[in-house]
């Protein structure tokens, strides 16, 4: 009993310095890679400088060491299988390391690249099967046989399915949702059932997180977001037309006031950080109103929340040029016909005679 506890001693002792020496290998390393990525454009080596492959090289280190020592001194046939599963385990746990962070920074670089953030969905997908892969490789690996506990999680995984039906709905939704790419992380959404806009700044498992443009956070179900009916405000392009509705007086030169609203629209267009150079605008005349002649102003801003900026400066602008060039935008009008006794008072008014009651 001595003699195994003192080989093993041995064994952890060198696990112990090979593992620390492999963290100061991994530091110097980042150290190079920092310098390196100074100078290129790639986003790997500023991976590799800051968190790819954490604890990988003190693994892999401590493996390389335990196999030389076990060349140079073949341990008992009692400890042997005893340290070779060991290091099989080690190996599996950095190949899991390894994949999981391949794949996280591939993703969250294409992430960036689109300029939003990373689907959080995608991420609990990716690590869990990777674990789980990993947890029935390692049984594997210590003799235990995964076969007769697929099996019993087959039948609990049944059962389980039965009993959170809404949630498996909301988890199959989000996968529907992150496959089809009809919207992603960072795009407007307006969710026209539930009368709610805002960007997309979550897609998990059970829900999809909105942040409104009073900085709100509306989480709404995967599965009624994937039933309703989506406007995606930033594809296929995230500019966005405005419509602002102003009405006139009836004895207004309509195409002077056309010719002005055309101008401020230029200025709007071209002069704030919300509109869209080089957009024109468009005048389109609506109707005879109650009591003004009423146009619709199209104007053009760069993203949807600009939209709110874009029509504060063309109201502010048409109103003082409408001011100064004398073109009225009435008050709503009404006129009444009041009637007092036997005569009706108003325009066109007359007076009533004994036959007409």
């Amino acid at each position: 009993m001595s003699t195994l506890f003192v080989a093993l001693s041995l064994y952890a002792a060198v696990l112990v310095v090979a593992f620390g020496a492999g963290l100061v290998i991994e530091r110097a390393a980042r150290a190079f890679f920092r310098k390196k990525a100074e100078k290129t454009r790639t986003d790997w080596d500023d991976w590799l400088a800051t968190e790819g492959f954490h604890l990988v090289p003190s693994l892999l280190l401590a493996v390389v060491a335990t196999r030389v020592l076990m060349a140079l001194r073949p341990p008992s046939a009692v400890v042997e299988p005893l340290v070779t599963t060991g290091l099989q385990v080690v190996l599996v746990l950095a190949a899991i390391r390894v994949g999981v962070d391949i794949g996280l920074a591939s993703l969250r670089m294409r992430q960036q690249r689109l300029g939003h953030q990373g689907v959080s969905i995608l991420r609990n997908t990716l690590v869990g099967v990777a674990l789980t892969v990993g947890i029935l490789v390692v049984l594997d690996q210590l003799g235990i046989s995964v076969a007769p506990l697929l099996a019993t999680l087959g039948v609990g995984a049944l059962a389980l399915a039965l009993a959170l039906q809404p949630t498996l709905g909301n988890i199959f939704a989000g996968i529907q949702l992150v496959a089809a790419a009809q919207f992603k992380v960072g795009d407007f959404l307006r969710v026209n059932e539930a009368g709610v806009e805002g960007y997309v700044t979550d897609i998990g498992w059970r829900t999809t997180t909105l942040r409104t443009l009073l900085d709100n956070y509306v989480i709404i179900p995967n599965s009624q977001l994937a039933d309703s009916v989506l406007t995606n405000l930033h594809t296929p392009d995230p500019r966005v037309r405005l419509s602002i509705g102003v009405g006139v007086h009836y004895d207004t030169d309509l195409e002077e006031a056309d010719r002005i609203a055309r101008e401020v629209i230029r200025e709007v267009q071209n002069g704030t950080e919300a509109g869209v150079p080089g957009f024109a605008g468009h005048i389109r005349w609506k109707e005879f109103g109650d009591s003004a002649i009423t146009f619709d102003a199209i104007l053009q801003a760069r993203k949807p929340l600009d939209r709110f900026d874009l029509a504060s400066a063309f109201i502010k602008r048409l109103h003082r040029r409408y001011d100064e060039a004398g073109i009225e935008i009435p008050y709503p009008i009404r006129n009444l016909y009041l009637r007092t006794g036997l005569e009706v008072t108003g325009p066109g008014s007359r007076t009533t005679g004994p036959e007409d009651g």
